[in-house]
């Protein structure tokens, strides 16, 4: 099981990297490709309640969201998303059902992970120098705390962290998560300092590490929580050994938007003055 997890993540990590490299409409094809992927893991999850989404709609208003955003730099993201909501709700009122549970779960997965993962395109929009620098960062970050806690867990863990949303989860491997991101992202970060011949504080390298280590944690006891209620173990099998796309990003959707308001509130040396 352990060498499938690990082919499959050589695979993905491989994909991922061609995707950062090519840029453009492949990176943004991706990202819709991601969304809807996720999307449908979520409206399915919630179907086993009885739950029902209005998935067409939303799947068509993450697709045209995605494409105005990368077309005009994110200008419109803020009506896009109070049109789609308003169009939500107006959807069940024209077809005489008003259910609150299926306008807030159609809500839901168009935000999460739609909207969540457009965080990655406003890193790319905003950098100075390349364009992957602070996504390449939130990835490790994210990885680094999934792969440590993991390790950690299977090796020392024995007190439960969160026993009525994630039995298998432990205190020590949540520890070993946070230690292996605060670890791995400044090395990474200096590397890249090298590499992209910039020179951003190794504070800040520290800070998206700690940040990486508690929101990774947090968006993956997250997904636990909607997966223990909808009664799933995996959100979908399309990666062997891990589940579906949501069993892989549900850590990095939560890191990606932290780490992107960090950057701007703090990291000047982003915004082309070197601290």
């Amino acid at each position: 099981m352990l060498g499938i997890r690990i082919i499959s993540a050589v695979i993905a990590l491989a994909f991922v990297a061609i995707i950062l490299w090519a840029g453009g409409w492949y990176f943004n094809a991706a990202l819709i490709a991601a969304s809807l992927i996720g999307m449908y893991e979520i409206y399915r999850a919630f179907g086993l309640k009885g739950m029902k989404a209005q998935s067409t709609a939303a799947y068509l208003a993450i697709i045209f969201f995605h494409i105005q955003h990368f077309l005009y730099q994110g200008s419109y993201d803020f009506f896009h998303i109070l049109i789609t909501v308003v169009l939500f709700m107006s959807l069940q009122v024209f077809m005489h059902s008003v259910k609150v549970d299926n306008i807030a779960i159609t809500v839901l997965g168009f935000f999460y992970p739609g909207i969540l993962l457009t965080t990655a395109s406003l890193m790319r929009d905003a950098a100075c120098t390349n364009p992957n620098y602070l996504l390449i960062l939130s990835i490790t970050a994210s990885y680094a705390t999934d792969s440590f806690a993991y390790f950690t867990g299977k090796t020392l863990g024995k007190k439960k962290l969160c026993p009525a949303i994630s039995p298998a989860k432990t205190i020590e491997g949540s520890i070993g998560g946070m230690v292996g991101s605060i670890i791995l992202t400044p090395m990474l970060g200096i590397l890249l300092n090298w590499v992209y011949n910039i020179q951003v504080n190794l504070i800040h390298f520290i800070a998206i590490g700690i940040l990486g280590g508690v929101f990774s944690q947090i968006g993956d006891l997250t997904a636990s929580s909607i997966k223990r209620y909808c009664g799933v173990k995996n959100y979908g099998n399309i990666m062997p050994g891990h589940g579906g796309i949501m069993d892989r990003i549900d850590s990095l959707l939560f890191v990606l938007p932290v780490v992107y308001v960090y950057s701007q509130l703090f990291m000047t040396a982003w915004k082309g003055i070197v601290l």
